[in-house]
């Protein structure tokens, strides 16, 4: 396996213009037709959150991309709709959603929960043959088909979630002694770990797109060992690069990670050639 940044490339690039007038999507919400002088990043959220992570990113990414965050059913701007039945059937439906734009120079990123979306999405799109995304960032996660002892979260009685919740991190101690927010969060965050935990993810079919691994250093869900399987889901490189903390280290490092995901996305945007090395 090769650990490794990616590395920054300043090359302009012309705009694109998308084509046509494209009806908005409740999977990306805020996301207008307009001009695309940038590279798109289409983020995907962790269990129980949300896509107000990534709009705290556009503001500081905003000179290597457009920040593009994915919203699921049932939290959000979608607090109240259904939540979705399975992660196939969500990935069938962003990847119609970011179709459209998909002409366009772009790339994705997930972090925990988000990478397995983000990589079913990448499925979906290959499989509909539609452009696929010029990197795949997936944070804080081993692949979906790699085996693991993992405890079943979405069965667990509320007390030992919210413990999980406070072990994993990510989650301020005021929302988890709040009654009512925890009313609400718990039920997202429930279904959020069903998804993953009955979703029976195969190796195959691998995706025409580098995988870029991130991870906190002390995530003790994801040692390298597992981390070094999502070579087995690409058909081009991959890379790992970790980081300081925890599962939450998007937090903890928050300043590095955007770091590194401005070099890959200014890599996206300058048509560079991607790195095959392993």
């Amino acid at each position: 396996m090769h650990y490794q940044k990616t590395s920054v490339d300043t090359a302009s690039a012309p705009p694109r213009i998308l084509p046509g007038a494209i009806d908005p999507s409740p999977w990306l919400p805020g996301h207008e037709q307009r001009q695309e002088t940038l590279p798109l990043l289409f983020c995907f959220s962790y269990a129980g959150g949300t896509g107000e992570l990534y709009r705290q990113w556009q503001r500081p990414l905003q000179q290597s991309c457009r920040v593009c965050p994915v919203e699921l059913p049932g939290r959000g701007s979608r607090f109240g709709e259904p939540f979705a039945k399975s992660i196939p059937e969500a990935a069938a439906s962003i990847a119609a959603a970011i179709g459209p734009y998909s002409h366009a120079r772009y790339a994705l990123f997930g972090h925990s929960l988000g990478s397995v979306i983000a990589l079913e999405t990448a499925r979906a799109l290959q499989r509909g043959n539609m452009p696929m995304p010029a990197a795949i960032v997936v944070s804080g996660r081993f692949p979906p088909h790699a085996q693991a002892t993992r405890k079943c979260f979405h069965t667990m009685p509320d007390a030992a979630l919210l413990d999980e919740m406070r072990r994993l991190g990510g989650t301020p101690e005021e929302i988890l002694n709040s009654k009512e927010i925890i009313e609400m969060l718990l039920p997202v965050v429930r279904d959020d770990f069903r998804l993953l935990e009955t979703f029976d993810s195969p190796q195959l079919p691998r995706v025409d797109a580098p995988v870029h691994v991130c991870c906190g250093r002390d995530d003790e869900d994801s040692p390298v060992a597992l981390l070094e399987r999502w070579e087995e889901v690409t058909s081009a490189s991959c890379s790992i690069t970790l980081f300081e903390g925890g599962h939450f280290y998007i937090n903890e490092s928050r300043d590095a990670l955007l770091r590194h995901i401005e070099a890959v996305m200014r890599d996206v945007g300058g048509h560079r050639a991607p790195n095959r090395s392993l």
